[in-house]
């Protein structure tokens, strides 16, 4: 599919005029969105069942939908944003997504949502593991619906983050909150991509002090 059509030949819909669901069609995410609910609600439905009270998994849910916009930050800044020069960590390199392309033309629909779900889904049960041991590991219980409650805040962060990025590139984004996140994003693509890596929140870019502060834009 090019920028200007969709398969049947008719106009696609122009960026930043879209709504949220044709939004998600373009982009490919509906089974990214069915794929992570369908999990989140296996993860909660496990958790209940081994008695976890609701208000604890609510919190400890919430608690991970917190900890994904860190995560976030930090996988935009160190990981997608690395361009090694050397062979061996080009290599490395390979072994995550690319973005380069991303930013040489934002406006392109991905359409890649299988493969996203198919790379989301093994750290998402790996996830599980590693936070019930964690868990388990500083004596809190019960370790195993802890882990799966705050697996599936990390996963429902996840999806915010991808809906939010998707609308930033694709949807008006006029109410307060959603107009901030957008210029915040658009200045790190079209300013300078060396900040503004949040995309479902900027504290973090405030915390580290990369929030973009007016510099000129480069020369091409």
């Amino acid at each position: 599919m090019t920028d200007a059509t969709q398969p049947s030949g008719t106009p696609a819909p122009i960026p930043g005029q879209m709504g949220p669901v044709a939004m998600i069609k373009a982009e490919g995410l509906t089974a990214v969105f069915c794929g992570v609910m369908a999990l989140t609600v296996v993860y909660f439905a496990v958790a209940l069942s081994l008695g976890i009270a609701p208000l604890l998994l609510v919190g400890v849910f919430a608690a991970g939908v917190f900890y994904w916009t860190f995560l976030e930050y930090l996988l935009h800044r160190f990981v997608l944003h690395w361009e090694p020069e050397q062979p061996v960590l080009k290599a490395v390199r390979k072994c995550f997504p690319g973005h380069r392309a991303h930013h040489n033309k934002p406006s392109r629909f991905r359409e890649d949502g299988l493969h996203m779900l198919k790379f989301f889904t093994w750290p998402s049960l790996f996830g599980v593991f590693f936070f019930w041991g964690v868990f388990a590991y500083a004596g809190f219980e019960p370790a195993l619906p802890l882990g799966l409650a705050f697996t599936a805040g990390i996963q429902i962060g996840y999806l915010l983050y991808e809906f939010t990025h998707s609308a930033c590139h694709f949807m008006p984004m006029k109410w307060a909150y959603a107009a901030h996140l957008k210029r915040h994003h658009a200045i790190h693509h079209h300013r300078d991509e060396t900040v503004n890596y949040g995309v479902t929140t900027s504290i973090w870019d405030v915390a580290f002090r990369t929030t973009w502060k007016g510099r000129p834009k480069a020369a091409a």
